[in-house]
């Protein structure tokens, strides 16, 4: 008895030792993602908050994105290896129609749009004006962490790549 006792003990310690699949699946995720980062020359890019965000077309209105603005948005979702989560395309190349997105507004009807819930396009949308085009690197700390979304075709610990186009925006006054 004494011996089956050790030898369940020895188990339990040495499986508490073990890097779980979690801990595995999130080293792969940052692997991954200095790889594309690095690869795509976005190093300098990096916000204190951890993503990686690159204007590309900067518009002509001077009007920053705030908290509580609701701006409406034409994007491109995708992760790592290049497979489209969300986007506004119609599958052949156009995009017709804008999605509203409540900048750091946080309801339950709102919070219903997954695209909502990505903490780091709050975060890079309030680095933009409205009119401008950017691109975010978005990793799954600032994303959906290690909630398994598979039903969406989004696997745990997945960085996310954004193209988004802020067409046009609302102020919190201008909602009223």
């Amino acid at each position: 008895m004494y011996v089956f006792g050790l030898a369940v003990l020895l188990s339990g310690i040495n499986t508490s030792c073990k890097t779980t699949s979690l801990d595995t699946m999130h080293d792969d995720e940052v692997a991954a993602r200095t790889k594309y980062v690095t690869d795509k020359k976005l190093t300098d890019f990096k916000d204190a908050s951890g993503i990686y965000f690159k204007d590309s077309i900067q518009g002509t209105d001077t009007t920053w994105v705030r908290a509580g603005f609701k701006v409406m948005l034409t994007y491109n979702i995708t992760l790592l290896n290049g497979t489209v989560i969300f986007t506004t395309d119609d599958g052949a190349g156009h995009t017709y129609d804008e999605v509203p997105f409540y900048v750091d507004v946080s309801n339950t009807t709102v919070n219903e749009n997954y695209v909502q819930q990505i903490a780091g396009l709050h975060v890079g949308l309030k680095k933009m004006h409205i009119g401008d085009t950017a691109k975010m690197v978005i990793p799954s700390e600032l994303a959906f962490k290690a909630v398994d979304n598979s039903s969406l075709g989004i696997p745990r610990f997945s960085t996310l790549l954004a193209t988004v186009y802020v067409k046009r925006g609302y102020s919190p006054a201008q909602q009223k």
